[in-house]
């Protein structure tokens, strides 16, 4: 039984590997904190072509997996890009105090 599990645990964690996450990084550069948000409050589930193989606890275990593995991807994903959108918040901050209005500055 137990090896039967783990395989299926093998198979979700494959599948939700497959799947792009790409878009959660983009949501965390563009939305910041409101993106980190979404991420926590979202739960990716299976499509049912991918749960029809299995069935009762197995079904269970499989969806519950995939779910975690993608979750946990997910949420990498955008606090990479959040961290992203604090590097560049900063950098403009400091662009602006310190190029940008003493410019203005000498013009006036």
């Amino acid at each position: 039984m137990t090896n039967i599990n783990s395989s299926t645990m093998q198979d979700a964690e494959l599948e939700a590997h497959r799947v792009s996450v790409t878009k959660w990084f983009w949501i965390g550069l563009l939305l910041g904190a409101i993106g980190v948000l979404i991420v926590y409050l979202r739960y990716p589930n299976p499509s049912i072509a991918l749960l029809v193989k299995y069935e009762g606890d197995e079904r269970w275990m499989f969806e519950r997996s995939y779910s975690e593995s993608l979750k946990a991807r997910e949420v990498k994903k955008t606090w990479i890009g959040f961290a992203a959108y604090c590097v560049l918040a900063l950098l403009f901050v400091f662009l602006y105090f310190s190029v940008f209005i003493p410019a203005l500055r000498t013009f006036v």
